[in-house]
């Protein structure tokens, strides 16, 4: 029923106040593809366009804190939007909780301790869903691929894209990239709950909250898990 009383709220702003200008998007590359389908029925709904930027978290929060004008931050994890908003303000909320899968070679994790493999992950350093495989790795039974090809994708989309152009044997990727993949347990890494904040700039906006009621909506909710993510608690 919110959803609806804001949307009808949306709608009745003049036109030229209503899609003056889009509300500004920063999203993990992870989720990027889930997010445009999210969007589409959304603004169909409202008119209200959505504008996306994408890259991993890491480098997002960097461009936020040099003043990238984005109104909402949807990172793969908890950590860097906790951080930020006890730097610019605000509060968090989880929208997703990530998965990471095994893609190539076949069914068995088993492979992620030959060394012949070569295997592509994100960036440990900007991109949570690396510093996850990063965990995966570090485990004893895989300690005999030491010393195989390891290549870091920006994101964890490349790192898809690096395995999907034949350039790897193999990559640790996000579920919602290759829902086929083979599951990695989530024990095996730290979680990735993934978090979103409102920024300063979108704060008070009437389209911004209409589109986090959105984002909260049972419908969107359903979405989100039917693209490869688990529910947040």
């Amino acid at each position: 029923m919110r959803v609806a009383l804001l949307i009808v709220m949306l709608l009745l702003l003049p036109p030229d106040l209503r899609a003056a200008e889009p509300v500004r998007v920063a999203v993990a590359a992870n989720f990027r593809s889930t997010l445009e389908q999210i969007n589409a029925r959304f603004e169909a709904e409202t008119g209200q366009p959505i504008l996306l930027s994408s890259a991993s978290t890491g480098v997002l929060y960097n461009q936020i804190l040099h003043g990238a004008p984005f109104d909402l931050f949807f990172a793969a994890d908890q950590a860097t939007p906790e951080r930020l908003a006890t730097e610019v303000g605000g509060s968090t909320f989880c929208y997703a909780i990530g998965q990471l899968v095994m893609v190539g070679g076949g069914r068995d994790l088993a492979l992620l301790a030959d060394p012949r493999l070569s295997l592509a992950i994100a960036n440990p350093a900007t991109a949570p869903y690396g510093a996850a495989a990063m965990d995966v790795l570090a485990r004893p039974e895989f300690a005999a691929a030491g010393e195989r090809k390891l290549v870091r994708g920006n994101n964890v989309l490349q790192a898809y894209q690096f395995w999907r152009s034949g350039g790897t044997d193999l990559a640790l990727v996000a579920r919602a990239l290759a829902p086929d993949g083979t599951p990695v347990p989530g024990d095996w890494h730290r979680p990735l709950a993934q978090h979103a904040m409102v920024l300063p700039r979108g704060a008070g906006s009437t389209a911004v909250e209409t589109y986090l009621s959105w984002i909260r909506s049972d419908t969107v909710r359903s979405q989100i898990i039917k693209a490869g993510y688990a529910p947040c608690p």
